[in-house]
């Protein structure tokens, strides 16, 4: 989701500050530990709606406005590239797909953005994979296929790289190269060196290039104080709605390191001057925007 939000940025020449605004308040709210305290409650496993919209919330937790058609993309994307790297995992690198999606997401974002809060989002992770037995190893992979089972969408990048068929199947894992099967998590599209992918995603898929088609616009609107986000769990009790978690916009942009404060369980940031963004990949997707 970072990915495709960072290069629709660059894509629709988004100035750097909004673009870095957008990619920080995202992520933010995505790696924010109220919200995690919650998602890694032991819990009933979510439906699809839920999850949906409980990723819908978070990216529009910023100036950023994405239409449905554009989530439903975006929902394609993520679903399906996560549906292909399960496919071809073991069950004990699940955890393994986890930690390169966040060391992704740290190379994407700003040079500011405080590192520590995904480093301490990466040890959650660890420290509940030490937990698992190879039981708990099987029974999750288990869940998360079975889950994924109902999403067939055809991916252009799965299928310029020959791991998706045109029928929305995957390959197996013996047809892929070494390489891919040995980072997986990593960021797909660093392996798709088409010149011009737009083009043979319309004449093979016919449909608009995935990355393209996804954010209508940005723009400056009046934020509310708070940001609520319907988590996909119920309140412990006799009640049955689901909780709301609020989050307070209190981030304050000063000038000196990129260490973060608490305050009332909020995240605070102090980050350093910005710097140019990463190496842009639009390169290899062929994209163009109109700009803003």
């Amino acid at each position: 989701m970072v990915f495709v939000i960072e290069q629709r940025l660059k894509a629709q020449n988004i100035t750097l500050d909004k673009s870095e605004r957008v990619l920080t308040d995202v992520a933010t709210v995505l790696f924010h530990p109220k919200l995690l305290d919650e998602l890694f409650i032991p819990q009933p496993v979510a439906t699809h709606t839920l999850i949906k919209q409980l990723l819908q919330d978070i990216s529009a937790t910023s100036i950023m406005k994405l239409d449905d058609y554009s989530m439903s993309k975006l929902w394609d994307l993520m679903t399906m590239i996560f549906k292909w790297q399960l496919s071809v995992a073991t069950n004990q690198n699940i955890f393994d797909i986890t930690r390169r999606h966040l060391r992704s997401v740290a190379m994407l974002m700003p040079e500011f953005y405080p590192k520590c809060i995904i480093e301490q989002t990466m040890r959650r992770f660890e420290n509940l994979s030490q937990q698992f037995s190879d039981d708990d190893f099987k029974c999750l992979n288990s869940t998360l296929i079975l889950w994924f089972s109902e999403y067939h969408a055809k991916i252009s990048v799965l299928i310029r790289l020959g791991l998706q068929r045109k029928d929305g199947t995957f390959n197996l894992p013996s047809t892929i190269g070494t390489n891919i099967l040995n980072n997986l998590g990593e960021n797909i599209y660093k392996y798709d060196n088409r010149k011009n992918p737009i083009d043979e995603f319309e004449s093979r898929c016919a449909d608009t290039n995935e990355i393209n088609c996804l954010l209508a616009s940005i723009e400056k609107v009046h934020s509310k104080n708070k940001i609520e986000l319907q988590l996909p769990i119920e309140f412990a009790g006799a009640s049955s709605k689901r909780k709301t978690l609020e989050i307070a916009r209190d981030m304050q942009f000063e000038t000196i390191d990129t260490s973060v404060k608490i305050k009332n369980s909020d995240l605070t940031f102090i980050p350093d001057i910005p710097k140019s963004p990463q190496e842009d990949l639009l390169d290899m997707l062929g994209a163009t925007g109109d700009s803003m």
